[in-house]
């Protein structure tokens, strides 16, 4: 296809320079066949530069004399038009700061027996920021039987739980109910009836309960 003169137009001029754009569904080896520009040799000057937008991609002519031009600098060679890239390391700093505090959930001595029937009592000493402490009772299979919630007072809490049936490997757990992750447990224990002492009379072991033991 040979050179359309209309497709031919300047972009910038200054100082007796002019940078030319050309649109063209020719290739860029086209472009810079002698002669290609002849019909335009009237309109560029010497060192004018043709940034030409060919088939096969964009490249930029330098003008060396009438309608010659000089060897191409190719620009893009996909038909896109030419980009530039920019990258930069940005510096970057976070400063955090901590300070440790020492937290304890401490559990009071159990009782030595507690029957059925009767109200189980647990106590904890509490060292540290906690507000509020949440009790669970638990049997041995660790299923949470009944839970309460105190709240702190003077560093303690304390609290009463319904009785239970007799059985061993009870267990009080303590929590901080802001932090589920902060907690305690206390030994295992047990509900069951206590030993009772006998009292002898006549040779006959009277049980606190009234009821009687004969000897022979």
């Amino acid at each position: 296809m040979p050179f359309t003169p209309v497709d031919l137009s300047p972009l910038s001029a200054a100082n007796g320079f002019t940078l030319w754009h050309y649109r063209t569904s020719d290739t860029r080896a086209a472009t810079q066949a002698a002669g290609y520009f002849a019909s335009a040799q009237d309109r560029l000057r010497i060192g004018d530069i043709i940034m030409v937008q060919a088939a096969d991609g964009t490249a930029m002519l330098p003008v060396r004399a009438g309608n010659l031009t000089g060897t191409a600098t190719v620009l893009d060679a996909t038909g896109a038009p030419p980009s530039i890239q920019r990258s930069a390391n940005l510096p970057f700093r976070l400063t955090l700061s901590a300070s440790a505090e020492a937290r304890a959930i401490i559990f009071d001595p159990l009782p030595n027996a507690m029957e059925p029937g009767a109200s189980i009592p647990v106590a904890v000493t509490i060292l540290g920021s906690i507000a509020n402490i949440t009790f669970q009772l638990r049997n041995a299979a660790g299923t949470v039987i009944a839970t309460q919630s105190a709240a702190i007072a003077n560093g303690r809490a304390s609290t009463l739980f319904p009785a239970q049936a007799s059985a061993g490997g009870y267990s009080f757990l303590a929590r901080n109910t802001a932090d589920t992750n902060h907690f305690a447990l206390s030994p295992p224990f047990a509900i069951g009836v206590a030993p009772r002492l006998l009292a002898e009379t006549s040779d006959v072991l009277l049980l606190e309960q009234d009821g009687q033991l004969l000897l022979f």
